[in-house]
């Protein structure tokens, strides 16, 4: 369970002009995430882009990513789709790549019952070779009670969950009812509150570009010095703000462009960015950049 403690990268994906997938920045990207010294992967997801993949593409990207990480990172494939069938074939994809567990979004779009959902995830586990990570994003799609969590939480093959939501009273009940579950905060601005709300590791986009700082973060939680990690997540949260006002996807490929990581566009219809975002996300990643050569003059 140690493979999965600690900070992933919700890994993103780069594409040309042409929106085709460039598979040569995906390499880069997946060495530049190395090198901020995060646990690991998450990919496929929607960090991804990948609800905007066919099923063909998503496996390409999922055996990339694996080759690119050479056996240095933890890896956790996003098979989530909209189809049970289509998510398990992901999931066999992913454990012939080289993956170490799966995690998938609930089915969208048709507002399939809470039953539906359940079935779904309980298909998904029993297929799967590789352990599953509940995805509950309340925000996006259909919400679990807690109790629902802690009984998928019985199934011997369901080891986790994603919980990108802003209810830390029910990630700590969740830690506190199915203790060896792992939880992994999903929201990067409440990286801090998640974690000292029993989180084991958190999973974002941001930690494509500002990983090692979250890396410190969640390191100075586990040693108790609130303080200092409250700064870091401060200086994060003012990345965050701006690419709020930018695009997630679209300024987090700026972002990493600016740190001299080829990144390229997001693919249509997010939007194209603008001069005006690029010196908006400057002005943000300043101290981001400061902290990161105060380490490296240390």
């Amino acid at each position: 369970m140690d493979t999965f403690k600690g900070i992933f990268a919700a890994l993103l994906t780069p594409f040309n002009e042409d929106e085709s997938v460039n598979y040569s920045a995906l390499e880069q990207l997946v060495g530049f995430i190395r090198k901020q010294g995060l646990q690991g992967l998450y990919v496929g997801g929607s960090s991804g882009e990948a609800m905007l993949q066919p099923f063909a593409e998503r496996v390409e990207c999922l055996q990339r990513a694996a080759d690119a990480a050479e056996g240095r990172l933890s890896l956790i494939a996003h098979v989530g789709t909209i189809a049970t069938a289509e998510a398990i074939a992901l999931a066999e994809a992913a454990d012939q790549a080289g993956y170490q567990a799966i995690s998938a979004i609930t089915p969208y779009y048709y507002g399939f019952s809470r039953k539906e959902v359940l079935d779904h995830y309980l298909a998904l586990a029993n297929a799967s070779s590789l352990p599953l990570i509940i995805y509950n994003f309340p925000a996006r799609t259909a919400s679990f009670s807690t109790q629902e969590l802690v009984e998928l939480m019985t199934h011997p093959n369901i080891i986790g969950i994603k919980h990108t939501s802003s209810d830390m009273y029910q990630l700590e009940r969740l830690k506190n009812l199915a203790p060896e579950t792992l939880i992994f905060n999903g929201y990067d601005e409440m990286c801090l509150a998640g974690l000292a709300s029993g989180a084991d590791g958190a999973i974002g986009t941001t930690y494509n570009f500002m990983g090692d700082l979250f890396v410190a973060l969640r390191d100075l939680a586990r040693k108790g010095k609130i303080e200092e990690a409250r700064k870091l997540q401060s200086i994060a949260n003012g990345v965050i703000d701006a690419l709020i006002e930018v695009g997630v996807m679209p300024g987090s490929k700026l972002a990493l462009e600016i740190m001299g990581v080829q990144a390229g566009i997001s693919r249509r219809p997010f939007r194209a960015t603008t001069g005006e975002d690029r010196a908006l996300m400057e002005l943000a990643l300043a101290p981001v950049l400061d902290w990161r050569k105060a380490q490296e003059d240390d």
